[in-house]
């Protein structure tokens, strides 16, 4: 069997519901947690330990949403799923080491564009 992913969902709305229900039927992740709101989410997620946060996204959710959750949580990946869209957005703040060999590696494993 697969690990599993822990996984913690942010949003209030059918479509936050639909995707915790379409995950977990992956048998591959565990919902383990859940908030309307950033602020509701911020301390949840100290306990929480999730492997990555999904926002479900119904075209609410401002640019500030991540900041705050990055800026708190910088070991945590972030995927926005979109209702209006048909792509997700991995945002990450995955420290870099200072050394150009470092910036370099982190360049290189960039996902290609399109």
């Amino acid at each position: 069997m697969e690990d599993t992913c822990r996984v913690f969902i942010l949003g209030d709305s059918l479509f936050a519901e639909t995707l915790s229900e379409m995950l977990i039927s992956s048998g591959t992740v565990v919902i383990i947690g859940s908030a309307s709101s950033p602020e509701e989410a911020l301390p949840l997620l100290a306990t929480a330990q999730p492997d990555v946060v999904i926002v479900a996204d119904t075209g609410e959710t401002d640019r500030l949403t991540f900041d705050h959750l990055l800026a708190a949580h910088p070991d945590i990946p972030i995927i926005r799923a979109d209702l209006r869209r048909d792509y997700v957005q991995v945002i990450t703040s995955k420290l870099v080491g200072a050394r150009r060999s470092d910036l370099l590696a982190a360049i290189a494993a960039l996902p290609k564009r399109m």
